[in-house]
């Protein structure tokens, strides 16, 4: 997730050669390791590398995101989507290991995406997800935001000292039979996941979707919602990214649909947070991200409701 670099060749390298060892075939695609930039993620750990052969971008999964990840079925649905045109084509692709190795892509400057994005963002956006909703692929997986509400819930509802960050919450898993109504037409489709700022990358000739961990056929809201929310996009940036998204023919859900899946999306993002302190993970990470996710969730309840 290529966002806030900094120069770490010292503490990247080791992790690097460690893996180059393990994977011989590296050597092959990008020569010998020179220096390396780690960028900050959650479930990866991600570098710029400058190698022999070129410049990279090298994905090391974090343990503790082992197991929690199709890794298969990422690398089957980001082949599709390279094929599509819509995500950078992978050089090496281990799913055992979840190792990933791309070419590097100049950014656009303009498009390093803090806050609020531009409106060139919100259309690029838009008319990519359209290409992808719209492609046809066959993704491997299913991504239920039921399902997976559900199933966060469940797993977090014997931890007493999380109770209260999870207060008022339980009201947006009983939306379910308010985001079908009017479903009639839209069906799943190929889905990113993901499509956060960190996962886009703007250059001068187009955006391109990064990290396809998340990949699978899901609602069409779900991404939708999604980029929505984590780009803060305004109310117009929200008009051109939707209009840009039905002008590739896409089917584009109604406001209501777009709403209740603002509340899931943000929902399944407070959960995830108490996931990961539940799990012994850095509260002061993720705590504030768990409760600015669920006050957003139940200011979007208030105004559904």
């Amino acid at each position: 997730m290529p966002q806030l670099s900094s120069d770490a060749p010292d503490a990247t390298l080791p992790a690097i050669l460690e893996t180059f060892e393990t994977h011989h075939h590296l050597h092959e695609v990008c020569g010998a390791p020179l220096t390396a930039m780690a960028f900050p993620g959650l479930t990866n750990r991600v570098f710029k590398l400058h190698a022999e052969k070129g410049t990279f971008f090298l994905r090391l999964p974090r343990r503790e995101a082992a197991g929690s990840i199709d890794r298969k079925a990422e690398a089957r649905n980001l082949t599709l989507a390279a094929d599509a045109g819509l995500a950078v084509p992978p050089v090496f692709c281990d799913p055992c290991t979840g190792v990933l190795v791309t070419r590097a892509v100049e950014v656009h400057t303009e498009a390093a995406h803090r806050g609020q994005p531009p409106q060139a963002l919100a259309e690029a956006l838009g008319e990519v997800l359209g290409r992808l909703h719209g492609s046809g692929a066959a993704f491997e997986g299913r991504l239920d935001p039921d399902c997976v509400l559900e199933a966060q819930w469940h797993g977090l509802r014997n931890m007493s000292d999380l109770h209260s960050e999870m207060d008022g919450l339980e009201k947006v898993l009983k939306l379910r039979a308010a985001s079908m109504s009017g479903s009639a037409g839209l069906g799943y489709v190929p889905s990113h996941g993901d499509p956060s700022p960190g996962n886009c990358l703007m250059t001068d000739e187009r955006l391109w979707l990064i990290d396809w961990e998340f990949s699978a056929m899901s609602d069409p809201a779900w991404d939708l919602a999604y980029a929505v929310l984590e780009h803060q996009m305004r109310p117009d940036q929200e008009d051109v990214f939707l209009q840009a998204y039905a002008a590739t023919g896409a089917d584009l859900p109604d406001a209501a649909r777009l709403g209740v899946m603002k509340a899931k999306c943000d929902t399944v993002s407070a959960l995830w947070a108490l996931e990961q302190v539940a799990a012994g993970r850095d509260e002061a990470v993720f705590l504030p991200f768990a409760r600015q996710r669920r006050q957003r969730a139940l200011q979007q309840l208030a105004v559904l409701t």
